[in-house]
């Protein structure tokens, strides 16, 4: 397959170009491998902030990348996307390794969902690496009533950040939601890190006439 895209301003200037091309092979196990890449364009009309402390100035920037990927199907008990990207970033270069959309079945009621994605970035006047690690688990105890917990890390703000929830239909249409969320800085202790905190219990009742 093959995809361009073009978009000009209302003065008539290229702001962006992408030119794309695909190729897909389906295996019979219904795994995939796929490797797409091509020429791409993009008008800076203003600084663009890619890491913190980082930016690249104003102007016209040509470049090229391509990514490999692998997609390991659904039926497996351990599924997910695979991919790493190699090529040109603006006016320097870029390598990254993504890992989306896993899945991990640990039990019949019992899956884990983590995600990985790191992006070596060097340019003419620095280089840096930005890392986010998300995991989210899920566990049901009943068809009416379950619990999940999302985890995430990133190091481009040095932010670990939790969610927990907890769902209960102890009725036809009537819930009950209680959900931990809370932030931190990771390059503080424990203690002194914490940005933000809260506890939420919320309930509902379905009244029938």
């Amino acid at each position: 397959t093959a995809n361009v895209e073009y978009i000009e301003n209302g003065a008539g200037r290229l702001e962006s170009r992408q030119v794309n091309g695909r190729f897909q092979i389906d295996r019979e196990n219904s795994d995939q491998l796929s490797i797409e890449g091509g020429p791409n364009y993009e008008y800076l009309s203003k600084p663009f902030a890619v890491a913190p402390g980082v930016t690249i100035p104003v102007g016209g920037y040509a470049f090229t990348d391509a990514t490999v990927r692998y997609n390991f199907g659904q039926q497996r008990r351990v599924s997910g996307n695979v991919s790493v990207q190699a090529g040109q970033f603006y006016n320097g270069t870029i390598r990254a390794f993504t890992v989306s959309g896993a899945r991990v079945g640990l039990m019949n009621r019992w899956s884990l969902e983590p995600s990985l994605s790191v992006n070596a970035v060097t340019l003419p006047t620095t280089s840096f690496t930005t890392t986010v690690l998300k995991a989210r688990s899920d566990f049901a105890f009943s068809p009416w009533m379950f619990a999940s917990a999302l985890l995430q890390y990133s190091s481009s703000d040095h932010v670990f950040s939790s969610n927990v929830r907890f769902r209960w239909e102890y009725r036809p249409g009537s819930e009950l939601f209680v959900v931990y969320t809370d932030e931190r800085n990771s390059q503080q202790p424990w203690s002194a890190g914490l940005r933000n905190r809260a506890f939420v219990v919320k309930a509902t009742r379905f009244f029938r006439k």
